[in-house]
């Protein structure tokens, strides 16, 4: 089994390795600056240089860039929009420096605006990048369909990969995809939620899973991740999930808060003690 966290880079983005080593995993995800800021420092060279030497052995591999909270490539506001472009341009920038494959992107909010017009939108903001994207993959990620997001049905996510130029993947979160109405937590409705994404965008182009439990009840349309198995998922949901033949193999990577019930190492053990041989 391919797993880990996503970690933090305070210190040097090289720490990366080391957290993801210390909790036992063998893949990870960061934030290359602070999700909650615009401001994004430069990475240090030598830094960088050091990260993409480790990375490239694959030891511990992926590590998915996750973009910054405050980007929406589907905002009707002009300065939000022009701040976002500028982000995912430094996104690009940094995962070019330091060796990373994919940058991972919540597809945007059309804030009113309307699905259709947002979705045309995120597309055609992802084409303006392409010219600067080789070597580099967008994971659109699954959504709950919180509010105005954009990206809660395989349909959706399929529709924006139809329409960007650029190589693409999906990253399925489990909270998201629990919440936004597709059963994950039984056979059959794995099962059947598999056969929609091969209908859909296709087995092969999912990438990547954040691997989360949901606070709130199947179909809630509400994103917020709870400890592996003590959410409304649950733990036998969770067997269910990680042994199913399509899912097994692919990275997992846990998004599980950081507090005095569990940690990372904790969630992962957890993970692990539901896999069958």
């Amino acid at each position: 089994m391919n797993i880990g966290a996503h970690v933090s880079i305070q210190g040097g983005v090289t720490h990366a390795f080391d957290e993801i080593r210390e909790i036992g995993g063998t893949c990870g995800q960061i934030f290359t600056h602070s999700p909650r800021t615009w401001r994004f420092p430069e990475l240090d060279d030598e830094e960088a240089a050091r990260f993409k030497e480790i990375y490239r052995k694959k030891e511990i591999w992926p590590i998915l860039i996750h973009e910054s909270y405050l980007t929406n490539l589907a905002t009707p506001k002009e300065d939000i929009y022009k701040k976002s472009m500028e982000t995912m341009e430094k996104e690009i920038a940094a995962a070019k420096a330091l060796g990373i494959e994919y940058i991972k992107i919540h597809p945007g909010s059309h804030l009113g605006q309307g699905e259709d017009k947002g979705l045309l939108q995120i597309a055609t903001s992802l084409n303006n990048l392409e010219p600067d994207m080789e070597e580099v993959i967008i994971l659109l990620e699954t959504t709950a369909g919180k509010g105005t997001d954009l990206g809660y049905t395989f349909q959706q996510l399929q529709h924006l990969r139809d329409l960007i130029n650029c190589e693409t993947g999906i990253c399925l979160d489990t909270c998201h995809v629990f919440a936004a109405g597709y059963d994950i937590t039984t056979r059959e409705g794995l099962d059947r939620t598999m056969n929609q994404v091969d209908s859909t965008v296709g087995i092969s182009n999912l990438r990547a899973v954040q691997l989360n439990d949901s606070k709130y009840p199947f179909n809630s349309r509400k994103d917020e991740h709870a400890h592996i198995g003590l959410g409304e998922i649950g733990e036998e949901g969770f067997r269910v999930f990680v042994n199913h033949p399509a899912i097994r193999d692919l990275p997992l990577i846990l998004e599980t808060p950081v507090d005095a019930t569990r940690g990372h190492r904790q969630n992962l053990e957890t993970v692990r003690s539901l896999v069958t041989s």
